[in-house]
């Protein structure tokens, strides 16, 4: 079993979609720190452009849960913006067709849906989430090249994998 959660609008094959609210792409309706399945069901868990939407006290309860679902051996995939590269797009003032995307909206969300779901709530880099997951029981912690947002992830984004010993 392979988990997206927080699917929000999209549907992936061979995911089984979980998200917080009612979404087109939710097979399971359930905060990400209570999902009601057994435990070590899932061979992956992706959560793309979700981490950031949790308070930075909600993210222990969050992480003990994807934990739990995991199977020996499952992997973590998570992908959010870096905040240090928003930082720096926000002092660089980047030059882009939508500066904003790349800068603003990494560290707060995206305001066009009015949507209080979409909002950003704590901001990560790579190092801070690579000692967090750490922390929390994981191996093999690595920053690879983001396969999501690709217009700009570059610039704005990162991705980090690890796996449940």
């Amino acid at each position: 079993m392979r988990l997206n959660i927080g699917a929000g609008n999209k549907r992936m094959p061979g995911y089984t979609g979980i998200d917080a609210v009612e979404r087109p792409a939710a097979d399971i309706v359930a905060p990400a720190w209570a999902i009601p399945l057994d435990d070590g069901v899932a061979d992956e868990i992706l959560a793309v452009h979700l981490w950031e939407h949790f308070y930075r006290w909600q993210c222990d309860m969050v992480i003990k849960e994807w934990h739990r679902l995991l199977k020996p051996g499952g992997d973590l995939c998570l992908e959010l913006p870096d905040f240090w590269k928003c930082c720096e797009n926000v002092l660089s003032g980047v030059k882009a067709k939508h500066p904003d995307q790349l800068s603003m909206w990494g560290v707060y969300g995206d305001p066009r849906d009015q949507d209080e779901f979409m909002c950003h709530r704590w901001g990560w880099t790579p190092a801070t989430l690579t000692e967090f997951l750490t922390a929390a029981g994981f191996v093999d912690v690595r920053q690879v090249p983001t396969q999501f947002h690709r217009a700009g992830a570059h610039l704005r984004d990162m991705r980090i994998e690890a796996r449940k010993p």
